[in-house]
């Protein structure tokens, strides 16, 4: 496919970080929808599909998610005439969670009544790795294979770099334990590649193991609700809660609100660190800045500020 002529619809953020990553991708048409806000000369780009849900509170949202997916199996509103009328050459999507985009066999129905027929590309990682083989797809599948490649190795390369300052600066102390959390009231920890980051990072995952797939890589299994006697029985050495789809200020707000809940409380006793970081834009979006993430997972566990990026904002409490 010759990418002069390829234009390239995102239906999730971390598909439209991707494409927009890639040196070249100023030869590509984009479309977004409504939560990309990165990088930000997209931000323009017309919406194709808009969040049925929007958020109040921690504990109303994740009410307002199990309802409606038990009353409409989705959370997202598709404009297929606008879809049509743009006329994609390659629609990037995922099949790896209703919540947090429209599903894979919605695309493939509208997908398969337009002429010509797009090509879907469905890239739902669930480790690093498999970030890094959806970076060598986008950029091959829109003919910027050299560009991707490129790209790709500069992003191991950033992970080497991690890895290596952690084996030095952790070289025979224990592993710390780590508890990562995707959402407060309830409580969810974090799964897919978390664990993988923590593990990378010199850490013990707590709540959510690893586990090893048939191409040998380290991962972890989906996000589950998890008690607060589970968080204090587990013991963390450091609480990390990165709320999924917030920024770190309406999370700081969150945690305000809930300041005096006996749970709440129950769970700051139960670790001797606790940060909050943004989870919106690094923790939950699995695209290049799971790196960014990794490199802010080794820094702030083990104290190696040069690892942390200045961009990431968190706050320890």
């Amino acid at each position: 496919m010759s990418s002069s002529r390829v234009r390239v619809m995102s239906l999730l953020p971390s598909a439209t970080e991707i494409i927009c990553a890639i040196p070249g991708k100023s030869q590509q048409t984009h479309t977004q929808i409504s939560e990309d806000d990165y990088p930000s000369d997209i931000t323009h780009l017309p919406t194709v599909i808009d969040p049925i849900i929007q958020f109040t509170s921690l504990a109303d949202v994740d009410k307002q998610v199990v309802d409606k997916m038990k009353e409409l199996g989705t959370l997202y509103v598709v404009d297929k005439g606008r879809i049509e009328a743009l006329a994609p050459d390659v629609i990037l999507t995922q099949d790896l969670c209703r919540v947090c985009s429209v599903d894979l066999m919605t695309v493939e129905r509208i997908a398969q009544d337009m002429d010509p027929r797009p090509t879907v590309l469905n890239l739902s990682p669930t480790c690093i790795e498999d970030m890094l083989d959806n970076v060598t797809e986008v950029g091959n599948t829109v003919g910027l294979n050299a560009q991707a490649a490129a790209y790709r190795g500069s992003l191991e390369d950033r992970i080497a770099r991690v890895r290596l300052n952690v084996e030095q600066h952790a070289a025979g102390q224990p592993r710390l334990r780590v508890l990562c959390l995707d959402w407060v009231n309830p409580y969810i920890v974090g799964g897919h590649w978390m664990p993988q980051i923590i593990d990378w990072a010199g850490g013990i995952s707590l709540l959510s193991p690893l586990v090893t797939d048939e191409q040998g890589h380290r991962r972890g299994e989906g996000a589950k609700r998890v008690s607060v006697e589970d968080i204090m029985a587990a013991n963390p050495d450091i609480i990390i809660i990165a709320a999924c789809g917030l920024d770190l200020g309406t999370l700081r707000k969150e945690i305000d609100a809930i300041s005096e809940n006996s749970e709440w409380l129950a769970v700051r006793a139960a670790a001797p660190r606790i940060v909050i970081c943004d989870g919106h834009h690094y923790f939950n979006r699995p695209g290049p800045r799971l790196i960014d993430t990794l490199e802010f997972v080794a820094g702030i566990s083990h104290s190696i500020s040069a690892l942390i990026p200045s961009d990431l904002p968190y706050q320890e409490l």
